[in-house]
């Protein structure tokens, strides 16, 4: 993975603060070896590139600070992000409640919002969905458990009902959901 948006990190140090609180978010940041030209000593910057080894870092740090070294709480960061989130990037479709349009959308946006990799869609029915995701090369399963949380929510934010997904497997750098909706 290269080219993660500065979004994305941003949004880590944003959970931990706003469910561990700012000191435990300093104490969390002063864990990260970074030396003076490191990233992280200058503002982030949502729409810029960061190396993949800086998320992966921070990752790892929170999986091992604050989830007993279990990836899964990903997808909840996930979530999360999409309830701060989706209203800034994407209120037209739940003022709309047009769960279709946000995924469709999510196709544009995802190269602003996360960088890495592209998705594709493919309409089963009208709620009904093969999300297709290329990574374009080794992809972190924290990346890919907090994107699909972001979907999943964002769905929900924007008017899909009882939603069930199935995670399909990865392949070739690639992951591949089936999403469905009442």
């Amino acid at each position: 993975m290269s080219g993660i948006k500065g979004l994305v990190i941003l949004t880590r140090l944003d959970y931990i603060e706003c469910n561990y609180g700012r000191e435990r978010l300093k104490e969390f940041f002063d864990k990260i070896k970074v030396d003076e030209q490191h990233p992280l000593n200058q503002p982030v910057i949502i729409s810029k590139e960061y190396p993949e080894i800086l998320l992966k870092n921070i990752d790892d740090l929170m999986v091992s600070e604050y989830f007993n070294n279990d990836p899964g709480p990903f997808l909840e960061i996930g979530h999360w992000n999409a309830r701060h989130l989706m209203p800034r990037y994407f209120q037209i479709y739940i003022d709309e409640k047009n769960p279709q349009s946000f995924l469709r959308q999510m196709v544009i946006l995802r190269d602003v919002l996360i960088g890495l990799g592209d998705m594709h869609l493919v309409d089963l029915t009208e709620k009904s969905f093969l999300v297709h995701i290329h990574y374009g090369q080794p992809f972190l399963e924290s990346v890919r458990l907090s994107e699909w949380g972001f979907i999943v929510e964002g769905c929900r934010m924007c008017g899909a009902g009882n939603i069930r997904w199935e995670y399909l497997g990865s392949k070739d750098n690639s992951v591949e959901y089936q999403i469905d909706w009442d």
